[in-house]
């Protein structure tokens, strides 16, 4: 997941880390219901990753699906 191109220019984008004033880390939460995310595989809890695109400043947050559940 460390390799990501901007939508917008095409470039390659950086990785980046974004917080909220150093409140630990972000992730998406879920319900697991048995809905379209549960058979994604995504958790409870699963951390993102930002990239950061150096040409126009778009950034972007992806939920990393293959995370361990942590509930």
């Amino acid at each position: 997941m460390d390799e990501r191109r901007c939508p917008d220019c095409n470039v390659q984008m950086k990785k980046t880390r974004v917080t909220a004033e150093g409140i630990g880390d972000l992730y998406v939460e879920t319900d697991r219901d048995g809905g379209v995310l549960s058979h994604l595989g995504i958790g409870y809890q699963n951390p993102l990753h930002a990239f950061l695109c150096p040409e126009c400043g778009i950034t972007t947050l992806y939920a990393d699906i293959d995370a361990t559940e942590s509930e």
